[in-house]
């Protein structure tokens, strides 16, 4: 019974500080700060119409902290729930497509109001926090693809 708890206790002990065969895993749990997230989402008027709805944001930080993808929602509910009634879109946006940084939403409803939002998505998975739609002052906004953000 002794060897058993001290055979536990060693594996235990190697668990937490033994390095793996999966340096994925090595480098994740060696991060000591945040998930960089991606930065300044706005509204592509020019590439948006009734449907759809283009947006671009700035990915230069999280690829550079090792980003694999971008995760984008939209939702017809400030909260993102989309219970009844209420709409809720995903698409990923990988860092090897061009570009990286935009995207456009397609299959909306006319004069519909969306919120957006945007997260890098980091090996583990790891997610950032969520980056909103937002007005120049920063106030998360909606948008009527087509027409422009809900003040």
């Amino acid at each position: 019974m002794k060897n058993s708890l001290i055979l536990l206790a060693f594996c235990v002990l190697c668990l937490f500080s033994c390095k793996t065969q999966d340096p994925v895993r090595d480098a994740l749990l060696s991060r000591s700060g945040e998930l960089v997230a991606p930065m300044a989402v706005t509204y592509d008027a020019k590439n948006s119409f009734a449907g759809a709805l283009a947006v671009y944001w700035n990915a230069s930080a999280p690829i550079e902290d090792g980003a694999l993808s971008f995760q984008v929602q939209v939702s017809s509910d400030e909260y993102f729930f989309s219970g009844e009634g209420g709409t809720l879109i995903e698409k990923t946006v990988n860092v090897s497509s061009s570009p990286n940084d935009a995207t456009i939403i397609t299959g909306l409803t006319a004069g519909q109001s969306y919120f957006l939002r945007v997260a890098a998505v980091y090996p583990g998975p790891s997610r950032s926090e969520w980056s909103y739609l937002s007005n120049a002052a920063g106030k998360t906004v909606a948008v009527i693809p087509g027409v422009g953000l809900v003040e």
